[in-house]
């Protein structure tokens, strides 16, 4: 039984990855440029848009973590968990934080209903596709490291 491992992602899937978190970045920010408002509201909206982008990635690998983690001590129940509850805790609030700062800013503002859309759709493409990239990040990663030992171990037997 010599099966080749094969890679969890295809090249167009992690290009349309990285594609639609640069598209969604790129829109929210030239969405800010464009508006017509003061420098201290284009900054509590960029801060809102890295805040929740960053929260995105950080909650996907914390949960992705504690998942492996719980299998592992299904095998091992000594095994060291990665991320502490506070660590969890801490994540899942800065996404709350940052999804409640963007709400309640847009809410309050006197924006027209089109233009809240627009920035409500921009934000949820950003934190869509930023919780994709960190799982393809990290699924090419572990792929490359699987795929090197598979060509290590072919080269020590032939």
């Amino acid at each position: 039984m010599n099966q080749k491992y094969r890679k969890r992602n295809t090249l167009a899937f992690t290009a349309v990855s990285y594609f639609a978190l640069a598209a969604g970045l790129f829109l929210f920010c030239l969405g800010v440029y464009n508006a017509d408002w003061e420098l201290n509201v284009k900054g509590y909206y960029l801060l809102c848009m890295v805040l929740i982008t960053i929260s995105c990635i950080v909650v996907q690998k914390v949960v992705r973590d504690n998942t492996e983690d719980n299998e592992l001590r299904l095998e091992n129940p000594k095994h060291r968990m990665r991320n502490t509850a506070a660590f969890t805790g801490m994540s899942f609030a800065g996404l709350i934080i940052g999804y409640g700062m963007f709400f309640i800013g847009l809410y309050n503002a006197p924006f027209e209903l089109n233009v809240k859309g627009y920035y409500i759709a921009v934000i949820l493409l950003i934190s869509y596709s930023a919780i994709g990239v960190q799982k393809v990040a990290r699924d090419n990663a572990e792929d490359k490291e699987i795929l090197a030992e598979e060509d290590a171990r072919r080269d020590i037997h032939a």
